[in-house]
């Protein structure tokens, strides 16, 4: 067999560091919120040049405010790699929303760029892709793609 990715092999130089993280993650029995859930958000919103940062529990989570925030309406469809995680759909779903699946391009396995214009309606509204495998989309054409469509454009990762 030859091996695709080994995310053991690929985070073994960080170890060290998850491990002195965690133990002081548990042994300040801060398991939710906390101090550091309060400096990444800050240190995040910087980095981002912006004025606020939320943690939240999960990507769903994620997902599901980011589409929550667009206020679209139920009409609204999203264009999302049929590769992707159940929560991509599900995120879309609980926002009443419908998702339209485009197909990876087989040498990365991540959405075709290629092949999202074909798949924009009158009621696309958005991109969200997916980035697998530590292999990010192929970005430049996609974000073409969103700005001639006037389509947000989001991560799902």
């Amino acid at each position: 067999m030859i091996e695709y990715e080994n995310l053991n092999k690929a985070n073994k130089p960080y170890f060290k560091e998850f491990k002195k993280v965690f133990n002081e993650v548990l042994e300040s029995g801060w398991f939710v919120l906390g101090r550091n859930v309060e400096e990444f958000e800050k240190e995040f919103a910087d980095y981002n040049n912006v004025k606020y940062c939320v943690g939240v529990a999960s990507g769903l989570d994620a997902l599901t405010l980011s589409l929550m925030a667009l206020n679209m309406d139920s009409k609204a469809e999203i264009i999302v790699p049929s590769n992707t995680y159940i929560a991509t759909i599900l995120s879309i779903v609980r926002n009443g929303n419908k998702p339209v699946l485009v197909e990876p391009d087989l040498r990365t396995y991540n959405i075709d760029p290629t092949l999202i214009e074909a798949a924009i309606t009158p009621n696309t509204r958005a991109v969200m892709v997916v980035h697998l495998y530590g292999k990010p989309c192929d970005m430049d054409p996609i974000m073409d793609i969103c700005k001639r469509h006037n389509l947000y454009l989001g991560p799902a990762d």
